[in-house]
């Protein structure tokens, strides 16, 4: 009972996390059967601290590595170490779920890869890390729901992935806030002539639409194919990050693919309603 109750608190703190720093998903868990949330939660819970060692590694890479390392022995630990428990909530809700290690440390690698890669060269590139994160993020998640569904959730959290590296591009300069790499492809800018101070001051906003727009066009071609594999079934969860992506690449287009606009945000009411909806019809 003891255990149970650690187990719980573990959860409602994971919970909160979520609520607060990842909306967006958080959201999405609410369309997730109840005996299947916790999976869910690790999974994402786990995600974000990752996503916060890249923050800190903005401006120390080194600090930002070393927490990314600390998860790393937790997970080769779990299971085998149970004094690193007590030491995160997070452990306590990962101790019942160590099927998840492996699919973890993938996305444990592909942070480190945004502390230590340089920029990338191509949009394959831009996509291929956009489906080890965001899409296998949502893949991991959709395992756990219906197996059958790994395919259409992966393309479904990289068209989301996609659409959230477009929205944090003023993010992207290392620094305070750091949220990863320049999602804009490296030969994209150099064919446009710009330079990164021109970037991260929006000054020659034609040319840097110029290389938004195919980084967009690329999570569209995501939810293409996703669309083309039929319903959600009882992976729906998971699956409404083609909700989200799809709603995120609206307003962006709307705005003219300007990734410094004020409007690209979805309105609190607007998200939880939309989900609601399509959830309702199991069509994402």
């Amino acid at each position: 009972m003891a255990n149970q109750v650690v187990n719980e608190d573990a959860l409602a703190y994971c919970l909160g996390k979520l609520r607060r720093e990842d909306r967006d998903r958080y959201l999405t868990l609410l369309f997730a059967p109840r005996n299947a949330r916790s999976g869910l939660v690790a999974i994402y819970a786990f995600n974000l601290e990752c996503a916060r060692a890249v923050a800190a590694g903005g401006e120390q890479p080194l600090l930002g590595q070393m927490r990314l390392q600390w998860w790393r022995d937790c997970l080769t630990g779990l299971g085998r170490d149970p004094s690193r428990q007590g030491t995160h909530p997070l452990l306590s809700i990962l101790a019942q779920h160590t099927h998840l290690a492996m699919g973890l440390q993938v996305q444990l690698s592909a942070r480190e890869r945004d502390l230590t890669n340089s920029a990338f060269l191509t949009l394959d590139e831009v996509v291929d890390h956009a489906a080890v994160t965001g899409g296998g993020l949502a893949a991991l998640a959709a395992l756990q729901l219906d197996k059958d569904q790994e395919a259409p959730a992966r393309a479904a959290g990289t068209a989301y992935a996609l659409a959230g590296m477009l929205r944090a591009i003023p993010f992207q300069r290392p620094g305070r806030a750091f949220q990863g790499r320049l999602c804009l492809p490296r030969n994209l800018i150099e064919a446009q002539g710009l330079s990164d101070d021109e970037i991260w001051s929006g000054k020659r906003l034609d040319a840097i639409v110029a290389c938004v727009r195919p980084v967009a066009e690329a999570a569209q071609l995501q939810l293409d194919e996703m669309t083309s594999t039929g319903g959600a079934g009882t992976a729906i969860s998971p699956m409404l990050h083609a909700t989200l992506a799809r709603a995120y690449l609206s307003r962006l287009a709307k705005v003219g693919y300007n990734p410094y606009s004020s409007n690209l945000g979805l309105h609190p009411l607007a998200r939880p309603l939309i989900l609601y909806w399509r959830a309702l019809l199991r069509r994402p």
